[in-house]
């Protein structure tokens, strides 16, 4: 597996997606200050295939979601044997405070190869052929353990040993042999119970439960036909007992069929009813005809409100010719001609008074200019001022005249007044007579149809006769309409009467319908009564004979079928047998119960030699796993196995070893399982392990971790393309922190991906790829550094 690209989002301390690519970097070093999320990149990709995060364990997933997110997003761009493929997840927080993965898919192009969690993770491990274990002790390798497993104790390093080469299955095993070996006794011996409890019968007892067994058989063979002859009889006396319910069925019903009492008088009834009908209708038809020629009669005449208009109108034109006779227009027109004459002589009098002033104004002219003459103003006459004013005589005449137009003037005033009033008379006159002239004409034009004045009142008389006529014809009718109603009501009411003797005819006639009742010809239902009345009295008298004859033929096949019940009981009782019904199914049972007997019997014999069997094969399987159990202890199998694993392991490192450090060191281990360094460079000289610089110990660790993770990857046939080293170089002298890097540039010359998680700026810069990731506000980023 070779990792092509990273994206996560809302992972760890990658808030905000952020994506690493790797593709054509076969050496790279992922760099930053601790805490910044260098060892999160490579939980994101171990999640995107597992589903698991590495330094949380087990299956916990929550803590690995960015605090304050809900969901955390992967995907993981990886290529295997040149196939490119994509791993993506994504995990949910849920309300109880954990997460689930809610989206997984694993996917080669567009082809999708799983979905679900579950099977994206088992798809993973078939292509890889690693599982979740193997993955994390190959590909991210766990440097820290083999550190520790050169130095540590005896019972340390077969602890480490035991949990990185997956030996604890040996304990397991020798677990389960104890508990196999408990097993096995505990079965011998609850076998050794079973068969002292069980009941073998002796070989007298068997032979007599197989005797019996055979009689039943063979009673069970010639049960079926004897039982079959019995039920032939039973259905005998069955059929002739439901005939004989069927004939007594039929005599209840035709006994049932009750003619009602008054079908006689029913039919006297419904003939009177239907006779006064018949006349009620012929008198109210009378009494229609006498309304409509009353009807007619009135309409001939002109109706009460034309009648009572007529005399309206007429009233009304003798009071206008009266009016119009009286009229005033000729004395007010006289009126005003002598108004008009008085006003045309005061007018001229009051010229003549007018004329009679001038002429007083003109004969006393100077009298008026001197009246008129201011001292010290200009005289209009001859221009000169005024020095005194002459002495003028008074002119009373010019007074009077003055006097007497103004008296003619009021005169004039009074006459053209009465003038006005008397042609406005005139007018008033002239209009009234008008309007009665034309309320006239429209009377006379109203009152052309109607008779003369003279024949009104014997015309109103005639009119009032008419409507007394047909007044009492509507009262005739109504009492007609009551009494045709009350007839056809009665006939009604006989006609439900009818029905309802219809209905108990047809309700008599269905409760008979399979015994055939006649078709009456007729329609009328007392007739069909009658028929039907002494077809019933006939057909009983049929069905009492035959009833008679059934009964002795039911006698008879009673004492049959009881007979042959007899003889077939005291067989069966002869056989052992309670004889008791049903007989078949006692038989049966009884073979049964003497099958399982025999069944029995056989079983518990065979169960003897099985459990006899079975002791022997529990107790050689205890003497088994207990001597497993024994060789599995841990000073046992498990040591040696652990000695071989050892042996192997040193081996593969060794072959490894001398390519990293140019065949200068191997290592040894003894026969106890102890640890030693050969040293070529000086005369192969044996020294312990702790005797080994930084970078010696790095290199021997790394030799280790790289046979460990062949011996893993060949176990389950998977090719180590890819491995990361997520270990703390911090303690490294500077020489040491060279020879790691120029044994991994040696590494990743080797056709393997090798990357290194480092916060060691001189380690990082030495990788061709470098990623620094940064941790700010907003989460960690990742960046190329050039």
């Amino acid at each position: 597996m070779r990792p092509l690209r990273i994206e996560v989002e809302g992972f760890s301390a990658y808030r905000d997606r952020v994506e690493v690519r790797f593709e054509d970097v076969d050496f790279f070093s992922l760099t930053g200050p601790t805490g910044a999320g260098k060892s999160s990149l490579i939980d994101a990709m171990v999640f995107a295939l597992y589903g698991r995060v590495p330094r949380l364990g087990g299956n916990a997933v929550a803590p690995a979601i960015t605090a304050g997110a809900d969901r955390a997003r992967v995907r993981l761009d990886f290529e295997v044997d040149g196939q490119a493929y994509t791993a993506a997840r994504m995990a949910l927080r849920t309300s109880s405070g954990g997460a689930s993965v809610k989206e997984a898919r694993l996917q080669r192009g567009d082809e999708v190869l799983a979905d679900g969690a579950d099977q994206v993770t088992a798809a993973v491990e078939e292509l890889l052929r690693l599982r979740f274990e193997d993955f994390t002790r190959t590909v991210v390798l766990p440097q820290g353990e083999f550190a520790r497993f050169l130095t540590a104790t005896k019972a340390e390093r077969q602890g480490l040993l035991r949990n990185l080469l997956g030996l604890d299955v040996y304990t397991v095993v020798r677990e389960l042999a104890k508990t196999r070996e408990a097993v096995a006794s505990d079965r011998a011996g609850a076998a050794e119970l079973a068969i002292s409890a069980l009941d073998v019968p002796d070989e007298k007892s068997a032979t007599a439960a197989k005797a019996r067994l055979s009689l039943l058989e063979g009673l069970a063979k010639s049960i079926g036909d004897e039982v079959k002859k019995l039920e032939e009889l039973d259905a005998v006396v069955v059929a002739l007992g439901a005939e004989d319910r069927s004939i007594g069925h039929a005599l209840d019903r035709l006994d049932a069929i009750a003619v009602p009492d008054d079908l006689e008088s029913h039919e006297s009834l419904v003939v009177e009813a239907r006779s006064v009908v018949v006349d009620t209708e012929e008198s109210l038809a009378s009494a229609k005809e006498t309304l409509q020629e009353a009807e007619a009669a009135l309409a001939e005449l002109p109706s009460p409100e034309q009648l009572k208009t007529w005399l309206k109108e007429r009233s009304e034109l003798d009071t206008l010719e009266k009016r119009l006779e009286d009229s005033a227009v000729n004395e007010a027109r006289e009126a005003a001609e002598a108004a008009t004459q008085t006003l045309q002589l005061a007018e001229a009098a009051l010229d003549d008074a007018r004329a009679a002033t001038a002429l007083a104004r003109s004969e006393h002219a100077a009298h008026l200019l001197a009246d008129g003459l201011v001292e010290g103003e200009t005289c209009p006459v001859c221009t000169q001022i005024v020095t005194s004013l002459p002495r003028v005589s008074e002119t009373p005449a010019i007074h009077d005249l003055e006097k007497i137009e103004e008296d003619h003037v009021n005169v004039v005033k009074e006459a053209r007044k009465a003038e006005q009033e008397a042609l406005s008379g005139l007018a008033s006159a002239e209009s009234t007579t008008a309007e009665m002239e034309s309320r006239r004409a429209q009377l006379l034009v109203e009152l052309e149809d109607a008779p003369p004045g003279d024949q009104m009142d014997g015309l109103q008389a005639r009119v009032e006769s008419a409507l007394g006529a047909v007044a009492d014809a509507r009262g005739e009718l109504t009492v007609r309409e009551a009494e045709q109603k009350n007839a056809a009501d009665r006939l009604a009411d006989l006609a439900d009467m009818s029905r309802r003797i219809s209905k108990q005819l047809t309700a008599a006639q269905l409760s008979v319908a399979d015994l055939e009742p006649p078709v009456s010809e007729s329609d009328d239902p007392i007739v069909q009564w009658k028929e039907l009345s002494i077809w019933r009295d006939e057909t009983a008298r049929g069905r009492l004979a035959v009833r008679e004859e059934l009964a002795a033929q039911i006698e008879s096949a009673q004492a049959a079928a009881i007979a042959r019940r007899h003889e077939l009981v005291e067989e069966l009782r002869a056989a052992g047998l309670e004889g008791e019904e049903p007989f078949a199914v006692e038989v049966a049972t009884s073979l049964q119960q003497a099958r399982t007997v025999v069944e029995n019997h056989e079983k518990s014999a065979k169960q003897a030699l099985d459990l006899a069997a079975q002791i022997e094969v529990a107790r050689t399987s205890q003497v088994v796993a207990g001597t497993l159990a024994n060789h599995l202890k841990a000073t046992g199998f498990e040591r040696w196995l652990m000695v071989s694993a050892l042996t192997d392991l040193v081996t593969g490192a060794n072959h490894l070893l001398g390519d990293l450090s140019g065949g200068g060191y191997s290592l040894h281990s003894d026969e106890s399982g102890d640890f030693s360094i050969v040293d070529h460079r000086n005369a192969d000289e044996r020294r312990s392990v702790a005797t080994l610089s930084g970078g010696e110990t790095f290199l021997v660790s790394l030799a280790l971790a790289l046979s460990l993770a062949e011996t893993l990857s060949a176990k389950g046939g998977a090719g180590l393309d890819a491995i990361i080293l997520d270990e703390g170089f911090g303690t490294l002298d500077e020489e040491s922190l060279d020879t790691v890097a120029s044994v991994l540039e040696e590494l990743s010359g080797s056709g393997l991906m090798v990357g290194i998680i480092t916060h060691v700026k001189e380690l990082a810069i030495r990788a061709p790829v470098r990623y620094e990731v940064t941790r700010e506000i907003a989460g960690s980023r990742v960046k190329l550094v050039p």
